[in-house]
């Protein structure tokens, strides 16, 4: 069950995770951004924009957009003007710390919204879509990619890494985040009131045939499980044993010649 009143970021705010999340952008940018065009777009927002790490990958490829990315913690923006600090000497991005469903933007006053990894960790992910539409031009376009975490598998069978996975998800849960939101967006578009909604399931599948992608993927995966390990250890949800017990199944898994990683992420992209 939820806990009523409590919030927050599942992975922490220190450095250490914040150069993981930079890492994690430009790793994942191969399958986030394929298929996405925002070539059409010069005023884009960008919300929940953490440390810049996928502002960075827009700016770059797309060199006539302007962003406004919107956050609500300091530590992660201040990290975002470090990173950005070149895009935004060249006028190119604005930073904006603010609650995602009571943003302090102009209405209507953006032609296109990039959203990536943020609302799995909302309360209320309608309100935010809502709140972004009411920012949208009409017909502008929006893209969100969200994380569907029931979708995970492994071969060889991995029980420790699924314990420290359902922790993992149910943990989330009970801090009002959203693990599974990625089979969501359609839902969730459909009822901020947005039009011409398309979802997009986008599979992560590693087997023999790619060995090197399924170990660099691996060692990604166990990186993002175990940035997560602080807080689960902290609350009890799991214990020492079972992080190292985890942590050693996913190097047999990386090691075994047929092993088997597959994961499928979500693609919304709708109108305003």
């Amino acid at each position: 069950m939820r806990i009523p009143g409590k919030t927050g970021y599942l992975h922490g705010f220190t450095p250490r995770e914040q150069a993981r999340l930079v890492k994690q952008a430009r790793f994942l940018a191969r399958w986030v951004y394929d298929g996405v065009d925002l070539s059409r777009c010069r005023r884009l927002l960008e919300v929940g924009c953490g440390v810049g790490a996928q502002t960075q990958i827009l700016l770059s490829k797309y060199p006539k957009l302007h962003v406004t990315g919107v956050d609500r913690a300091p530590e992660q923006l201040r990290a975002a003007a470090a990173r950005l600090k070149g895009f935004s000497r060249a006028g190119r991005v604005a930073l904006v710390e603010a609650d995602a469903t009571r943003m302090p933007v102009p209405a209507r006053a953006f032609d296109g919204a990039f959203v990536c990894w943020f609302l799995e960790h909302v309360p209320h992910p309608a309100l935010v879509l809502a709140e972004i539409r009411r920012k949208l031009e009409r017909g502008a376009p929006i893209v969100c990619t969200e994380v569907n975490n029931a979708t995970l598998f492994l071969d060889p069978y991995s029980p420790a890494t699924l314990k420290y996975w359902f922790e993992f998800n149910d943990y989330q849960w009970t801090i009002q985040g959203h693990p599974f939101v990625g089979a969501q967006l359609g839902n969730l578009l459909h009822e901020a009131g947005y039009r011409k909604i398309e979802t997009v399931v986008q599979p992560l599948h590693f087997d023999s045939r790619t060995p090197r992608e399924r170990r660099a993927f691996i060692a990604y995966w166990t990186e993002l499980l175990l940035s997560a390990a602080p807080g689960l250890l902290a609350s009890r949800r799991v214990s020492p044993r079972l992080v190292r017990a985890m942590k050693l199944e996913l190097s047999r898994l990386a090691r075994t010649k047929g092993s088997v990683f597959y994961y499928s992420f979500m693609r919304a992209t709708a109108e305003a």
